[in-house]
C-alpha cells in the first residue's frame, strides 16, 4: 500500500490499513488525483451510463463472464469493501472518519480488468470535536460518536453507495438486496479485521457489529451476523450473509461459505471444518 508522509491527521489511518486484513493483495490505497490509463472516478459511475457500462465489460472480462447481471454481482466486493474497510477502520482506530463519498473516490482498473487500486482525492475528514485534529484545514469535527457514525453512512450510503446501488440496478437488473448485502458484510468483515488486529476481543466486535448497524440506513439492517467458532484453546469470528452474493451463477464460482443460500447446519459445519484446519496447520507449523 502506498501511504504519504506521516504529516496529515489521516496517515495513520491509510498506512495501517493494509495491516487489518490477512489476504496478501489487499487492496493498495493513497490520496491525490491520478492521471495514469486506467483510473475512473466514482462520480462518473452515477451519471455516466457509458462510464458505468465500460467498468462493467472491462471487470467482466477478467472475470470471464459477459453478462452484465453477474459482472455487477462480481463487482461489489472488490467496489465496496476497500471503501466500507477504510471508512470503518479510521472511525474504531483513529476516531477519524475519511471521505468515502463518489465525489472522493478515484479507482484504478489493471490491463486485464481487476479493480487494483483506490484513490482518494482529498483528505477530508470528520473526528470528534475533542480530537486535536479537529481544528485542522481538512476537518469536519462532530459532537460524539454516534455522530461521527452519521457523517461516515451519509459520506458512503447517501453520496456514495445508494445512487451507485440504483444505477447498477437499472443497467443490469441485480437485485438492491445483494448490494446493501454486501455493504453491511464489508462493515462485518472490517469489526472482524479490527478484532484480529487487536484493537476489540470477541465479545467487542460482536457489540460493535450490532451497534454500528442499527445506525446504518435500514436497508443494511439484518443482512449480515458475525458469531465465534471454537477450535481447541483458538476462538476466532466467522459471518453468514442472509442475501446470497450471486458469484455461485459463474461456471466457475461455487457458494460462499457464508452464502445464505446454504443452510445454517451445513454452513457451520464447513466453517469448522476451515477453521480447524486453520488451527491444526498453525500448531504444526509452531512444532516444526
Amino acid at each position: 500500500m502506498t501511504c504519504t508522509e506521516i504529516t496529515h491527521p489521516l496517515d495513520k489511518v491509510i498506512a495501517q490499513f493494509a495491516g487489518l486484513n490477512r489476504v496478501p493483495a489487499d487492496l493498495p490505497a493513497s490520496f491525490g488525483p491520478h492521471d495514469e490509463s486506467g483510473w475512473y472516478l466514482a462520480r462518473d459511475l452515477l451519471t455516466d451510463e457509458k462510464i458505468l457500462g465500460e467498468v462493467l465489460k472491462s471487470f467482466g472480462a477478467f472475470m470471464k463472464t459477459d453478462s452484465p447481471f453477474l459482472q455487477a454481482a462480481l463487482l461489489m466486493h472488490p467496489y465496496t469493501n476497500p471503501v466500507v474497510s477504510i471508512a470503518v477502520h479510521g472511525l474504531y482506530a483513529e476516531g477519524r472518519v475519511l471521505d468515502v463519498s463518489a465525489e472522493n473516490l478515484a479507482f484504478r482498473l489493471d490491463d486485464a480488468g481487476d479493480v487494483a487500486e483506490h484513490a482518494f482525492r482529498s483528505q477530508r475528514f470528520a473526528a470528534l470535536s475533542s480530537d486535536s485534529a479537529a481544528s485542522h484545514p481538512d476537518a469536519t469535527p462532530v459532537a460524539d460518536i454516534e455522530s461521527l457514525i452519521t457523517w461516515m453512512f451519509d459520506r458512503m450510503v447517501e453520496h456514495h453507495m445508494r445512487p451507485f446501488f440504483s444505477r447498477v440496478r437499472a443497467k443490469t437488473k441485480l437485485g438492491l438486496n445483494v448490494m446493501w448485502a454486501a455493504l453491511a458484510g464489508g462493515c462485518a468483515e472490517a469489526l472482524m479485521g479490527l478484532q484480529r488486529a487487536g484493537y476489540f476481543t470477541i465479545e467487542e466486535a460482536i457489540t460493535a457489529k450490532t451497534a454500528l448497524l442499527e445506525l446504518a440506513p435500514p436497508p443494511m439492517h439484518d443482512r449480515v451476523s458475525i458469531y465465534p467458532l471454537q477450535s481447541g484453546n483458538r476462538r476466532a469470528l466467522f459471518m453468514r450473509l442472509e442475501v446470497c452474493c450471486q458469484k455461485y451463477l459463474h461456471p466457475d464460482m461455487g457458494k460462499c461459505g457464508y452464502c445464505a443460500l446454504r443452510p445454517v447446519p451445513e454452513q457451520l459445519d464447513l466453517q469448522q471444518f476451515f477453521f480447524d484446519r486453520q488451527v491444526a496447520e498453525l500448531d504444526s507449523e509452531k512444532r516444526t
